[in-house]
C-alpha cells in the first residue's frame, strides 16, 4: 500500500480506539505535498504528509508520527499559543519537546529535538520557547563573530555524537518547513476546544495518558472579563493614610477635638517588557488602560521597562512613560529583577506587568510578606498556569 493508503487505514482503525484524536483529524484534511522539508506538519485546516519522507516507516511508527501530529493540534500549538513575532523554527521544535515529555516513543519517530540544548525538561511549550530561542540567537550571534557556520560552533555533549552538534543547521531548516502553516486561527482554535469538551463529557480519552490528558484540559480557554479583574485588583491595593484636621469637628468630641480626614495613598508599580516580544502599539493602549481603571484613588503610578533586566535607571511616571517607552526588541525575557525591585521598595502597593508571558516563572521572596501581583498577557498561552498562584492573570489580545 502506498503511503497514504496506510494513513487512511490507520484513520479508520482510530474511529473506534482513539475517539478524540479522531474527531480533531476529521476537523482536518490529510493532503499529500511531495516538496516540503519534513515529513509532516500541520496548520491552517491541513495535515500534510511527504510520502517519500515516510516510506521507511513501519505501521507501527507511521500510526505514531500521525497521533502525533494531531495531539500538537489539540494542544492548540499550531493556532494559538504563539508569541509575538515568533521564529517558527524555535516554535516547531519547542512544540516536539512537549510531545516528547507527554508521549512514548517520540524519539522512534524523528521528533526528539537537538541535545545541544541546555534545557530542564517537563517546561510549558511557552517556557521551552523562550529557553530555546535565547540559546539559539546566542549561537548564531556566536558563530557571525567567528566568521564560522553555525553547526561548526555548537558545543559537545561530552558523548562524542556528531549528529548532535553538526546536523543544527539541518534540524532548524526541517523545523522551519514543519511550522510554516502556523498562524492564529481562533475558529480552528474553537473546533478543537469543542471535541475536547466533547471528550469530557463522555471521558472517551482513547490511549491519551493521565498527564497527557490534564495538560489538553489545560488548554481550554475561558472567557474573561478583563474589566472586573482589574477592578478587583484595584480594590485590594487601595489604601488611606489618615490625617487630624481642625476643619471638621470629631465624629465623637464634636468641636472639643480634631476631626479625621483620609487621603489615598496608594502607589501603583507597572513593569513593561520592552524585549521586543510586546509591540509599542499594545504597550500604549496598555498604558492608556492602566490609567483609565487606577486614576481615582491612587497617589502615583510609576513604571519600570525591562527585558532581561530592568532598563531604566529608575521608575518614571505613567504619563512620561506614556510618550516615553520604546521597545528595545533585544530578546530574552526575565521578570525577576521586577520582581526584586518591587519586593525592595516597600512604598509600592501593587504591581502590574505587561508581557506576553513567555519566561520562566519568577521566585517570590520566602522571608517577606505576598504583595499584591497582576499579569496582563498580550497574547493566548504565555506561561498563564505557572503565574496564576502569584496573582489574577489577564489575559488579552489587541488591547
Amino acid at each position: 500500500m502506498t503511503v497514504g493508503e496506510r494513513i487512511k487505514t490507520i484513520s479508520q482503525d482510530w474511529f473506534l480506539t482513539e475517539p478524540l484524536i479522531f474527531a480533531v483529524l476529521c476537523t482536518h484534511a490529510l493532503k499529500r505535498n511531495d516538496n516540503m522539508g519534513c515529513d509532516m506538519r500541520c496548520g491552517k485546516g491541513l495535515i500534510e504528509y511527504n510520502p517519500e519522507r515516510l516510506e521507511h516507516f513501519d505501521d507501527q511508527q507511521l500510526a505514531l508520527r500521525l497521533k502525533a501530529e494531531v495531539v500538537r493540534i489539540i494542544l492548540k500549538h499550531p493556532y494559538q499559543r504563539q508569541p509575538y513575532n515568533p521564529r517558527r523554527d524555535v516554535m516547531r521544535l519547542s512544540s516536539d519537546l512537549t510531545l516528547c515529555d507527554n508521549m512514548e516513543g517520540m524519539d522512534t519517530i524523528g521528533l526528539e529535538p537537538p541535545h545541544i540544548f541546555d534545557i530542564p525538561r517537563d517546561q510549558a511549550f511557552e517556557q521551552y520557547y523562550s529557553l530555546m530561542a535565547g540559546q539559539i540567537v546566542q549561537l548564531e550571534q556566536d558563530a557571525d563573530g567567528n566568521g564560522l557556520p553555525i553547526d561548526m560552533n555548537m558545543p559537545s555533549d561530552g558523548q562524542g555524537k556528531p549528529g548532535d552538534k553538526d546536523d543544527l543547521t539541518d534540524d532548524l531548516l526541517q523545523a522551519d518547513a514543519g511550522a510554516s502553516l502556523w498562524e492564529e486561527d481562533e475558529l480552528m482554535s474553537e473546533k478543537v476546544n469543542h471535541e475536547i469538551e466533547t471528550a469530557q463529557r463522555c471521558n472517551q480519552w482513547g490511549s491519551l495518558g493521565g498527564d497527557l490528558r490534564a495538560l489538553i484540559e489545560s488548554t481550554l480557554v475561558s472567557k474573561q472579563n478583563f474589566r472586573a479583574i482589574l477592578s478587583q485588583f484595584r480594590a485590594s491595593i487601595l489604601s488611606t493614610k489618615r490625617h487630624l484636621t481642625r476643619m471638621r469637628p470629631n465624629r465623637r468630641y464634636g468641636w472639643d477635638a480634631m476631626g479625621s480626614q483620609y487621603a489615598y495613598s496608594t502607589r501603583l508599580l507597572v513593569a513593561v517588557d520592552v524585549s521586543g516580544s510586546v509591540p509599542d502599539e499594545d504597550i500604549k493602549k496598555f498604558l492608556a488602560v492602566i490609567n483609565r481603571f487606577f486614576k481615582q484613588g491612587i497617589e502615583s503610578i510609576e513604571v519600570i521597562e525591562f527585558d532581561s533586566k530592568i532598563t531604566t535607571e529608575k521608575p518614571i511616571a505613567l504619563k512620561q512613560a506614556a510618550n516615553g517607552i520604546r521597545v528595545i526588541g533585544r530578546g530574552g525575557t526575565n521578570f525577576q529583577p521586577a520582581i526584586d525591585f518591587y519586593y525592595e521598595h516597600e512604598e509600592y502597593d501593587g504591581l502590574v506587568f505587561l508581557t506576553d508571558g513567555y519566561a520562566a516563572t519568577p521566585k517570590l521572596p520566602d522571608d517577606k510578606r505576598h504583595k499584591p501581583l497582576a499579569w496582563i498577557l498580550t497574547t493566548q498561552g504565555g506561561n498563564e498556569e505557572n503565574l496564576k498562584p502569584l496573582g489574577p492573570v489577564v489575559r488579552i489580545t489587541g488591547l
